[in-house]
């Protein structure tokens, strides 16, 4: 499961432009670094395991946009925050461009133990300081 961050800048030649490409990058690893803080801090812990793989990394995509991307590998993360059996996402909303986890209705299972989202939704006004900031800075180095 992962979520991503993402800001579209196209590349450009200029002091200033490469200064705001540079910021943009800054300002999302930051933003990306929040989000963690929050999933992880988020993350109902019984052996510690889904809490302590929780990553971060940030990536350059083809079309030159900054992506931080947060998400863990650990298999059973989607049904932590989306809960299972009749628990499951069928009884919880589903948010604007999520995939519901499939789940049966057979069996009664676990609540959904929500973490990556609320770390995302809550962060909403960081993400947005944090670009800025970011490219604030590098104006400032640059033509100072």
């Amino acid at each position: 499961m992962t979520v991503t961050i993402g800001s579209d800048l196209r590349q450009g030649s200029t002091r200033a432009e490469k200064a705001v490409r540079k910021g943009v990058k800054r300002g999302v690893n930051n933003a990306g670094t929040i989000v963690k803080r929050k999933a992880v801090a988020l993350c109902p812990v019984d052996t510690g395991r889904l809490r302590g793989s929780i990553e971060k990394m940030v990536v350059e995509a083809p079309d030159d946009a900054f992506y931080s991307i947060i998400g863990t590998s650990v298999y059973y993360a989607p049904y932590v925050e989306f809960g299972t059996g009749t628990h499951g996402a069928a009884s919880n909303p589903v948010f604007e461009g999520e995939e519901p986890v499939p789940h049966s209705t057979d069996v009664k299972g676990h609540f959904a133990q929500p973490f990556m989202r609320p770390a995302v939704y809550s962060s909403e006004v960081e993400v947005k300081e944090e670009i800025m900031k970011g490219v604030e800075a590098e104006l400032e180095k640059a033509f100072n």
